[in-house]
């Protein structure tokens, strides 16, 4: 005959484990989404008629390479977030060749209207004159909106193409007096066209040049 005492123990480990699933849940929700590391340039695969398109929108278009990467999680994107998740990232590139745009643009993120007060320290110190600073949202679903941003990798250069986001990226780890968030315009890479193997550069460059 079995003894009560061994079936009143059976709660105790029902709770422990709970106890264990709840704190594994709760560090899931505090951890950032990682950045994807795999190699998403596309040879030979993007039509000129695309990538025409891609050139005409482009705010810059650089042969470059990832060397840093350091995530904004808590600031841009909270702290906690349960589920799908995003998570921004502030990338170094040292710049090969540019195609179109000015570098100076790109030298720090761009917070919009946000005071400078709440502005944080440059994310890589003073850059060197062929480096540029760039947003990266990694995402952990398809059906983000930033799904189609192509991967920053550092030590893997590309061809990128970036287009200025104006206004679409609240800032959630800034309280606003007048509104829910101030918005930061993020200068980021979306799409198939924004990201081609170096090799692509002198098809790209004659492209732009009939544009």
């Amino acid at each position: 005959m079995h003894s009560p005492a061994r079936y009143r123990r059976h709660p105790v480990r029902g709770a422990c484990a709970f106890l264990l699933l709840s704190c594994s849940s709760f560090q899931t929700a505090l951890a950032p989404a990682p950045p994807s590391v795999g190699d998403d340039s596309v040879p030979g695969q993007v039509p000129d008629s695309l990538l025409r398109e891609a050139i005409r929108h482009g705010d810059l278009i650089v042969l470059a390479t990832p060397v840093d990467m350091v995530s904004n999680h808590g600031f841009i994107t909270p702290h906690f977030q349960m589920g799908a998740k995003e998570t921004w990232y502030d990338v170094k590139l040292t710049v090969d060749s540019v195609l179109k745009g000015k570098l100076k643009g790109a030298k720090r993120p761009d917070y919009g209207g946000m005071p400078a007060l709440f502005v944080p320290p440059a994310p890589f110190g003073r850059l060197e004159a062929n480096e540029i600073v760039v947003q990266y949202p990694a995402v952990t679903t398809t059906q983000s909106d930033w799904a189609g941003a192509v991967s920053m990798v550092p030590g893997e250069r590309a061809i990128f193409i970036f287009r200025r986001c104006y206004y679409c990226l609240p800032i959630s780890g800034v309280a606003h007096g007048r509104g829910p968030y101030y918005k930061a315009n993020p200068l980021v890479a979306v799409g198939r066209a924004s990201k081609l193997p170096a090799t692509e550069w002198g098809r790209l460059a004659r492209l732009a040049e009939k544009q």
